[in-house]
């Protein structure tokens, strides 16, 4: 029988010195026979446990009787549904399953069948899982009443990094206003105009505002759409500024977020939130979205 021990982190950044000192403690390391350690090294818990390459590695090696431990239940799954499918692949392949440190750890085979340790590892994950999702909620609920008074997430940009310079002159190009440059990359006006220098009024090079520049428009996206918008990991440094810059009003019990910007902008906001508009989404999400989009076109005529 073989101790198999198991070693996940998110990114490349990240250290496996903590699980490392917890396997460490418990008598587990490279040098103590019997123990074989797997490794997914800079990889999302976002993949499920049985389709990573470390996974399927030991999963390639083991044998009845063995048993997997891993130092914390979240390196080698997340949620109820991850747990539970290693657990039905620890009972096919009769392998125990072992957490060292948390709320599991007390429970010696979070492989076994019987109705005690089933109730439990539901329970405790379940629980686990609702804090995680309740933490998220609270996040996302504080980033919108930080857009809605005009704040803005993550660092302030600053005109002098790559490209933003370019995006700034292209900008005043086509009528964007220094005040409105100076909000959008939190900087002052003065730091604006330094970088508009050759392009402001008496200067020699100064150019003729565009006078068929498209404007911008403002749109009333529903609760849903700018939710789930703001949870999208795709979206491009235009469509997120868009979003920040949104004004939220309350509607009841909901909100609206009002989005001034270009109608490309608009456009790539609405794809990102198609998904909305499929049969696995809520009727009320799938409203939402249409409501969203019949705004938009309107807001064209």
């Amino acid at each position: 029988m073989a101790d198999l021990v198991y070693t996940r982190v998110s990114t490349d950044e990240q250290s496996t010195q903590r699980q490392t000192h917890l396997l460490a403690e418990a008598g587990l390391t490279t040098d103590t026979p019997g123990v074989r350690i797997f490794s997914d090294p800079a990889t999302s818990s976002k993949i499920p446990a049985l389709d990573r390459d470390g996974f399927r590695r030991l999963a390639g090696y083991v044998r009845p009787g063995d048993t997997l431990t891993v130092s914390e239940l979240y390196r080698l799954c997340r949620d109820l549904a991850d747990i539970l499918a290693v657990r039905g692949w620890c009972q096919q392949h009769q392998v125990k399953l072992r957490v060292l440190s948390g709320a599991l750890s007390g429970i010696t085979d979070l492989a076994a069948t019987d109705a005690t340790t089933t109730m439990l590892v539901n329970v405790l994950v379940s629980v686990g899982q609702f804090q995680r999702d309740l933490q998220n909620e609270l996040t996302r609920e504080g980033l919108a009443a930080a857009w809605a008074k005009g704040s803005t997430s993550g660092r302030r940009p600053r005109h002098t990094q790559l490209g933003v310079t370019d995006q700034i002159r292209q900008a005043y190009r086509t009528g964007t206003s220094i005040a409105a440059l100076a909000r959008e990359h939190g900087v002052s006006r003065g730091a604006i105009r330094t970088a508009l220098a050759d392009l402001l009024p008496n200067q020699p090079d100064q150019p003729t505002p565009a006078t068929n520049a498209v404007k911008a428009r403002r749109v009333e996206l529903p609760g849903k759409v700018a939710r789930h918008l703001a949870d999208h990991t795709g979206l491009g440094e235009a469509e997120r500024h868009a979003l920040q810059r949104g004004r939220m009003v309350r509607r009841g019990q909901g909100y609206s977020l009002h989005v001034t910007a270009l109608p490309e902008v608009h456009q790539a906001l609405l794809a990102a939130a198609s998904t909305l508009d499929t049969g696995g989404a809520s009727s009320a999400a799938r409203k939402a979205y249409r409501i969203y989009a019949d705004r938009l076109k309107e807001s064209s005529t």
